[in-house]
């Protein structure tokens, strides 16, 4: 099984100890699910330079990425909105590279827990 990082084991415990095992599988099979069509989304209005978009389905992904411990993918989505609500083209499609990153690294520790 994968290593869950270690900044992702408070929020993990806090919703264990809510719904056990098999509600934090669901939730994170519904994030992935999720999070694919919402970076699809995010791609493709950040290569239509459509930066407002980029900033709203930044902020998302944001809360979500953040209560299932995934930190580093809310950062970065925290980033891209901010440059994207700021008029950062640059900073904004940054951004979305640095949350397509987070989100490869996130996927394999939460799709390892989705899998049970």
């Amino acid at each position: 099984m994968s290593q869950v990082p270690e900044d992702a084991k408070p929020a993990l415990d806090l919703l264990k100890s809510v719904g056990g095992d098999e509600m934090v599988a669901m939730m994170m099979q519904t994030f992935i699910q999720f999070a694919e069509e919402r970076l699809a989304k995010l791609v493709e209005e950040a290569d239509s330079r459509r930066i407002s978009e980029v900033a709203s389905i930044a902020h998302s992904l944001k809360s979500s990425a953040r209560q299932l411990g995934a930190l580093a993918m809310g950062e970065a989505c925290a980033a891209a909105e901010a440059a994207g609500k700021a008029g950062d083209t640059d900073g904004a499609l940054n951004g979305v590279v640095a949350i397509q990153r987070e989100y490869v690294v996130a996927k394999v520790w939460m799709q390892a827990l989705a899998d049970g």
